[in-house]
């Protein structure tokens, strides 16, 4: 049995983000966890999150088709690279990232290719999803501070969930403790009727997780390594872990296909314009509004029906947008006024400005 964690005040945390998967659902060329989610590619609300939640580095796994994550790598020079070389399941895709938490010889990626990097020097490791854009970073340091204050040293996220179809069922023992977590396909008829579920978010100890995951087997009916099994493989050898619950089931939402990532898009779309309104931005008629993620509305402004707000685009107070009306990279002083059906792209306004209905400005300052 593991030394209980340790009692410092901030732990050393890692993210180990899974992005490997083939997304042969959605049907296209591009990797699944870079289609975008209000103009950002999945992968980047996660990586976000868990920086926010408090990680302090972060490996990435990905499949060996790593040149098609080029552009994004470029991004994020500070990133640790795992490549999971086979397609043998979540368990399989952490054990490919154990280099990057020992002293063996983890890859960065550097001038479009891969080079070796330095070890992650973390107590623990965040475990989550490169296809969950909605993950909430402060349910995850929720999350993480409840493991560490209950001393255990691993535990998973369940979500309490009405239609529990298609989740992996969290078990627990008589005394009320995680036992065990089961995938659909394995479950029998009582496991299933459990709508306490795996969100896939996963906080252990590195020592805990990559030595328990020697113990666990390929023998299930996908024939995959399953992480999720270090849960019972951790509670044979005696040691406790810990099931933290959250009714927000909706953070943890995972995309397989396009009517997926459509649905999560309006749930992160209407939470993004909830908090404009809370800050103090008039919006009419909300469902008709798209808002990239980069964009930014001051209060005591109006946005009509029908606008697209795209980029970088900076809306300063008390400006009234639309309807029908198209901004991209735009920069707009207070008071400014855009008329229907204008379109204003990679151009800036001075405060108290009026762009006349139908007008297209382009390349511009007024």
């Amino acid at each position: 049995m593991l030394e209980k964690p340790s009692s410092k005040a901030t732990p050393l945390i890692s993210a180990l983000i899974l992005a490997a998967g083939k997304g042969t659902r959605m049907k296209s060329g591009k990797p699944k966890v870079l289609h975008e989610v209000m103009e950002l590619p999945m992968i980047e609300w996660v990586l976000s999150a868990v920086k926010l939640a408090g990680a302090s580095d972060i490996t990435v796994v990905l499949a060996p088709e790593i040149k098609l994550f080029g552009a994004f790598l470029e991004a994020h020079p500070q990133l640790r690279i795992a490549v999971q070389n086979r397609q043998m399941g979540t368990g399989d895709a952490v054990a490919a990232a154990a280099a990057a938490y020992s002293s063996g010889k983890p890859v960065k990626w550097s001038s479009g290719r891969l080079e070796a990097g330095i070890p992650s020097a973390a107590d623990w490791i965040l475990i989550c999803a490169g296809d969950t854009p909605s993950i909430n970073p402060n349910s995850l340091k929720s999350f993480m501070d409840a493991v560490i204050a209950s001393k255990k040293s691993l535990g998973v996220l369940g979500m309490n969930v009405s239609d529990p179809r298609g989740y992996g069922r969290i078990v627990k023992n008589e005394k009320g403790e995680l036992a065990k977590i089961v995938e659909e396909r394995d479950a029998d008829m009582p496991t299933k009727k459990i709508r306490l579920c795996n969100s896939g978010v996963i906080f252990g100890r590195v020592d805990l997780i990559f030595d328990v995951l020697q113990n666990i087997s390929p023998s299930n009916s996908q024939n995959e390594y399953y992480l999720t099994d270090i849960f019972a493989a951790a509670a044979a050898r005696g040691d406790t872990t810990f099931v933290y619950e959250t009714d927000a089931a909706e953070e943890f939402a995972g995309v397989n296909d396009r009517h997926q990532l459509s649905s999560i898009e309006r749930f992160m779309m209407a939470r993004r314009l909830k908090t404009l309104m809370d800050e103090g931005v008039t919006i009419h008629l909300p469902d008709t509004i798209f808002i990239g993620a980069d964009v930014s509305v001051e209060m005591d402004s109006q946005i009509f029906p029908g606008v697209f707000l795209k980029g970088k685009t900076r809306i300063s107070r008390n400006c009234t947008i639309g309807p029908q009306v198209v901004l991209e990279d735009a920069v707009l002083g207070a008071g400014v006024h855009v008329g229907a059906h204008a379109v204003v792209i990679r151009s800036r306004v001075t405060g108290g400005q009026n762009i006349l209905p139908q007008a297209v400005v382009i390349d511009s300052g007024l």
